[in-house]
């Protein structure tokens, strides 16, 4: 069937497929078992060096001693362009290059501070997008396949498949429904689907929030539970884990990204909420912030793009600013750091971190700082905010974006 796109589905479609474009690996670098690789520290960053149409380029992977001074790359070890990366504990999986170019595998590493070190592979279907892991026990893993439809139930350690949960049968008018980034609760594995169409949009005739909740010890799906009253839709972005948290309450919020800002008649974006002790959405907690004015700045929010949950309802972000848009969405310097206080319905803007563009958003909280990536036109690199005094510093300064943030114990 032919799809026929508006303009700003065009764009919208360029957005959510940066992260299914890439780029071949040299052999050269392709990593050996019990090479250590990557370099040493305790800091794991993805950095992607662009091309000039910004939807191609290099992405690679290293560690570092500390965030000071300018970052060299010498020692990263190539990916596929804009991988995405699950981490649990000392277990570094790093996820193939998307759209079905390249090798499609996935691979563990293990971290030392002295390097990473190869230590399984999997080889997976070409294009069948699995871009996360949660792990249930030390003999269980769940990877949601965008494309598919499908979780695959592995070994954590060898990345031995070892079964399957079949979710399309939950899809929406197509064949899947886009599992996205799952969360782990009471035994209970809450998966955010994302129900996209073939423009890698939302479907105009099913904007809500649906998540499939599964029990661990049997695999099986329980229900799927359904928000309709807000009208959010898109909840959580595959790749990113910080879009779906739990409070000190216990309670889960997931973020909804919508339309990443590119349908102007359509920008509800913000947060849905399954409280704790329940396997059902509280509508009264969802929070439609398209309509909410961001303190310090002239715009409201359009989508949202990452975030991270540091404590006492309090969410620091990255948000789609519309009329940053622009005309190339892998170029548009449009997402804006923010501060979003889920308990008093407040957005503020964070003064010293330049807009940047979709390939740095990545947001991690450490010491009492929150850092965020940020590729602005003066500077780029990762910057840390103090949420108590309010002061920015540029911790690290890099040519390239920085994609990915970590900080092992």
């Amino acid at each position: 069937m032919k799809v026929v796109f508006n303009s700003w589905q065009l764009i919208a479609l360029s957005v959510i497929m940066l992260f299914a474009t890439s780029c071949e690996k040299n052999s050269e670098d392709d990593p050996s078992p019990n090479n250590l690789l990557g370099g040493e520290g305790t800091i794991l960053i993805e950095t992607t060096v662009k091309n000039a149409d910004g939807a191609s380029g290099q992405s690679y992977l290293q560690q570092i001693s500390e965030l000071a001074g300018t970052l060299s790359m010498t020692k990263g070890i190539q990916t596929g362009f804009a991988t995405s990366i699950s981490i649990v504990g000392n277990n570094v999986y790093v996820f193939p290059e998307q759209g079905g170019k390249g090798t499609q595998t996935i691979i563990r590493y293990v971290h030392s501070q002295k390097g990473l070190e190869k230590a399984a592979e999997m080889q997976i279907i070409p294009g069948s997008y699995p871009v996360n892991l949660t792990q249930v026990s030390t003999e269980k893993a769940y990877i949601p396949t965008y494309v598919l439809g499908r979780i695959m139930i592995v070994d954590p350690g060898t990345l031995e498949k070892k079964g399957e949960i079949d979710l399309q049968s939950y899809a929406h008018n197509d064949a899947s429904p886009e599992p996205a980034y799952g969360i782990l609760r009471d035994g209970l594995y809450y998966l955010p689907l994302d129900q996209i169409g073939e423009n890698w949009m939302p479907f105009a005739d099913y904007r809500q929030v649906d998540v499939a909740v599964i029990d661990t010890k049997t695999d099986q799906v329980l229900k799927v539970i359904s928000e309709k009253k807000s009208g959010l839709c898109f909840p959580t972005r595959p790749f990113l884990e910080g879009m779906v948290f739990t409070n000190e309450q216990n309670d889960i919020y997931m973020a909804c990204t919508g339309y990443f800002g590119y349908d102007p008649t359509y920008l509800k974006n913000g947060f849905v909420c399954i409280p704790a002790g329940k396997q059902e959405f509280d509508e009264t907690k969802s929070w439609d912030i398209s309509s909410t004015n961001i303190e310090g700045s002239p715009y409201k929010p359009a989508t949202v793009f990452n975030c991270k949950y540091i404590g006492n309802g309090k969410l620091a972000a990255y948000v789609g600013i519309l009329e940053l848009n622009g005309s190339n969405p892998y170029t548009a310097r449009n997402s804006m750091a923010v501060m979003i206080d889920i308990n008093s319905k407040t957005i503020k803007k964070i003064e010293g971190i330049p807009y940047t563009d979709g390939h740095s958003v990545a947001i991690e909280y450490q010491n009492g700082e929150v850092l965020f990536a940020a590729y602005g036109v003066d500077a780029s690199g990762i910057f840390a905010y103090n949420p108590v005094t309010g002061n920015v510093r540029q911790a690290l300064s890099t040519s390239g974006n920085i994609a990915y943030l970590h900080f092992f114990n």
